[in-house]
């Protein structure tokens, strides 16, 4: 896509945003919120930025395999994926379509590579949603690594292969609104 040189820098500030993102504790961007579609009705829910790939125009996150949002993306895989930079004031909407990793030694490699902490989100003997008598009714403590490998069958590789961005800066002298339609091969500026 031949952008011109203002998109083309704010197309390269937000993957540039976003990879930092990953390695910055604390970067406004780590954690986003994810649409869904559940019986006509929208469902978001945070998650954690995972890993990005601006070559194919795609984000990653984790989930667990047994979650409604897995349901929901078999149902209706258009999702948006929501941004905010508080400090900065820029909004960046996503929209997409998700697909989920089935390579399996792609899984294993991400999964080798968690941290021992996040492991312990997939070996919960409910599946997220389910009711509970106890509110830590779910929660094994201590478990040996053996158990918490097993939380790799829960595991899920979530790719968002975007659509579009549409980016807004929210400034007081003036607010900026762009969108970028990679379907479409095209960007034009919109009224905030």
């Amino acid at each position: 896509m031949l952008l011109a040189e203002k998109e083309a820098d704010i197309l390269k500030s937000i993957w540039d945003e976003l990879n930092l993102s990953l390695t910055v504790s604390g970067h406004p961007f780590h954690i986003f919120s994810i649409s869904t579609v559940e019986k006509n009705k929208p469902d978001s829910r945070n998650v954690v930025l995972r890993s990005l790939d601006n070559k194919n125009n795609s984000i990653t996150f984790h989930t667990d395999k047994r979650s409604s949002k897995i349901k929901q993306f078999s149902n209706n895989k258009n999702v948006c994926a929501l941004f905010y930079d508080q400090p900065n004031k820029i909004q960046i909407r996503m929209h997409g379509e998700i697909s989920l990793v089935k390579n399996q030694d792609e899984i294993n490699n991400k999964w080798s590579k968690l941290q021992y902490m996040s492991k312990l989100c997939y070996i919960n003997k409910f599946s997220p949603g389910d009711l509970l008598s106890d509110p830590k009714e779910y929660f094994s403590e201590n478990p040996s690594p053996d158990v918490v490998d097993t939380g790799i069958e829960n595991f899920a590789i979530v790719n968002v292969n975007i659509n579009s961005i549409d980016w807004l800066n929210l400034h007081h002298q003036g607010h900026e609104r762009l969108i970028i339609d990679f379907k479409n091969n095209e960007s034009k500026w919109v009224s905030p």
